[in-house]
């Protein structure tokens, strides 16, 4: 997989969210699950799995064959329900 971001929103997320892009591939390695995000108008998706013990969310979208990210954060509630419906707890 190829990825790629905006490197003034990686900052920008690494000082709001404490989680840097960089480390955001990794969920791509692990168990996770895929889901739509509804909340935009280009087709967007959520990757919720865990990394180093905590629940996280990437949000991405593909663009011309890469997999860029649009933010990388704690996973919500109900993201993780969705989670433990698929792999339990």
């Amino acid at each position: 997989m190829h990825f790629e971001w905006d490197e003034q929103k990686r900052i920008t997320n690494l000082d709001k969210h404490g989680l840097d892009f960089l480390d955001a591939v990794d969920i791509f390695e692990t168990p996770h699950i895929v889901v739509p995000s509804s909340h935009s108008s280009e087709q967007r998706f959520l990757a919720i799995g865990v990394i180093e013990g905590r629940f996280v969310t990437v949000v991405y979208t593909m663009r011309s064959g890469a997999t860029r990210i649009i933010s990388f954060r704690r996973s919500r509630y109900e993201e993780r329900q969705k989670y433990h419906e698929l792999y339990g707890k």
